[in-house]
This record gives C-alpha cells, sequence and structure tokens, in this order.
C-alpha cells in the first residue's frame, strides 16, 4: 500500500495552515488531515497537533485500533490535543479532522469539517463529506474545547479488498460535487494512479494542485494499493 500526501500553500495567509500525516502502523496505517481556521491566529498550532495526536495515539493503540471504539478513541485523542496546545488559548487554535485508520481489515473513517474522506474497498466506494444542508456556506465544524460527537461524521468497515482512497481539505475545491462525482473521482485516482511509484504520484499531483483554482490552502493524502 503506497500511503503519502502533500501541502501547497495558498495565497490567502502567510502561513499553510493545513497539516497532515500518514504513519503505518503494523498490520495497518492512517492517514491524517486538519485545516485550521483562517480566523484564528493559531489555528496552524491547532491543526499539526490534532495530526500529531492522532498518530500517537493511534501509536499507542497499534494492534487494538482494529477493536477499538472510535469513539473512544477520539476522546484520546481529544486528550492528546489540549495537552499539545496547553500553552496557547485552545479557541485559537480550532481546526477540522479528517482521518482513515485500519488494521488488519478493520477500522473507521472519521470526518469534522470540511473536506472529504473517501475511500474504495471490496467494490464499493464510500464517501465521508459536508453537504452543508444546516449551515451558511462559510461556516465549519471544528475541534474546540468541548468532544461533540453530534458534529461528526464517522463510518466503521471491516474489509476484504482495499483498493485505496483520498483523503482532502476544503481547498482542494469540491465545490458542488455530488456524491455520485466524488465516488468517481475516488475511482479514476485510484486506478489513475495505482501503476506510480509513491514518488511519481506526489510529483504528478504536485503539478496540478499548485495551479489549483482557490486562495485557501491545498492539502491532499492518499492510500493505493499497488497493482502487482
Amino acid at each position: 500500500m503506497i500511503i503519502e500526501g502533500l501541502s501547497v500553500k495558498g495565497s490567502y495567509h502567510d502561513t499553510n495552515q493545513d497539516s497532515f500525516r500518514v504513519e503505518k502502523i503494523g498490520e495497518g496505517f492512517v492517514v491524517v488531515l486538519s485545516d485550521g481556521l483562517g480566523s484564528k491566529r493559531n489555528s496552524q498550532y491547532g491543526s499539526k497537533a490534532i495530526c500529531d495526536s492522532v498518530i500517537d495515539t493511534a501509536i499507542k493503540y497499534e494492534s487494538k485500533l482494529m477493536y477499538c471504539d472510535p469513539r473512544i478513541f477520539l476522546k484520546d485523542v481529544h486528550a492528546n490535543w489540549l495537552t499539545k496546545i496547553s500553552e496557547l488559548d485552545v479557541s485559537s487554535c480550532y481546526a477540522t479532522l479528517l482521518a482513515f485508520v485500519i488494521y488488519d481489515g478493520k477500522g473507521f473513517a472519521l470526518r469534522l469539517g470540511d473536506g472529504f474522506v473517501s475511500f474504495w474497498a471490496d467494490d464499493q466506494v464510500k464517501v465521508l463529506f459536508d453537504r452543508k444542508e444546516d449551515y451558511f456556506a462559510n461556516e465549519t465544524d471544528c475541534l474546540t474545547e468541548e468532544l461533540l460527537f453530534d458534529k461528526m461524521e464517522i463510518c466503521e468497515f471491516e474489509i476484504s479488498e482495499l483498493r485505496g482512497g483520498v483523503v482532502c481539505t476544503d481547498g482542494v475545491g469540491i465545490g458542488n460535487m455530488t456524491e455520485a462525482e466524488l465516488k468517481n473521482f475516488t475511482k479514476d485516482f485510484v486506478e489513475g494512479y495505482c501503476e506510480m511509484s509513491g514518488d511519481d504520484i506526489v510529483s504528478d499531483i504536485e503539478s496540478w494542485l499548485s495551479g489549483w483554482p482557490g486562495v485557501d490552502d491545498k492539502t491532499l493524502a492518499f492510500f493505493i494499493s499497488e497493482r502487482v
């Protein structure tokens, strides 16, 4: 499984407020992205702390990831995050959370805020994305002092064959793409890159992501099963 990612700073801020991490852990791996809220002065620290907290917690769980309740996992992540930003005003560190966690065929995907998580497994594509049905376009959910599960989308799964998937912050403008269009994007992405090396995939993505419309930071991570 190729697991990589990249982030391109937008023109709206001097600092890239997005963060991401990818990590292989035993018989599984974790992909996590976070987009710091542009209106918060320390959001770049908040987003980095979220990604580090998810990886730290996953490493601590390791093989227990395949049995864990994602809500318990997230409580540990949240506590870790608050510790990492304890010297800062928490309200200045708000950021989104997007993640895909798998260990030996079992795991979960989660989304808190803008962006999307998609994965192609067992001949089906699943997409978690913000439909903005009950919000104004510029409103987003994020990690704050309180951990609010009613604001999260969580998908638990047990799969036999994982083809691949994509995790993106909202700077990779999906615009008004429908769920069907996001599923097609995921299939095209996985099929288009499955015969390339990780370095070549990142290089190719950077060539088009750097010119992607919009002023926001743009972060994309992916996992693709190598075609033998």
